[in-house]
């Protein structure tokens, strides 16, 4: 992995984290290993917002993946987004307050 010029600073300093759940092995991402990246993610995360998610679809399953750990979970007030907010998802007010 090479690193951003401006990234190995805070990095030298401790103050910039990478991580990443795979080895030095893997040189090509996959769908599979897309998702899982996307779980881990969402595992640290505190809340999530994802801003559609196709009915029956892969990020829908994963929106449902995020209810069931009791995650937070966001959305834009849509009738696109009916299917996550069937799901649990809360709705973004315009102007949130302490929200991402």
């Amino acid at each position: 992995m090479r690193i951003p010029a401006d990234c190995k600073k805070p990095l030298a300093e401790g103050r910039l984290l990478l991580l990443s759940p795979f080895s030095g092995k893997q040189h090509r991402a996959t769908a599979e290993m897309a998702s899982y990246r996307n779980e881990v993610v969402a595992a640290l995360a505190e809340q999530i917002f994802v801003a559609y998610a196709e009915p029956s679809g892969k990020t829908e399953r994963f929106c449902q993946r995020i209810i069931e750990w009791q995650k937070p979970l966001y959305t834009f007030a849509s009738e696109a987004n009916a299917n996550l907010i069937s799901l649990g998802a809360k709705v973004l007010d315009e102007n949130p307050v302490g929200m991402l």
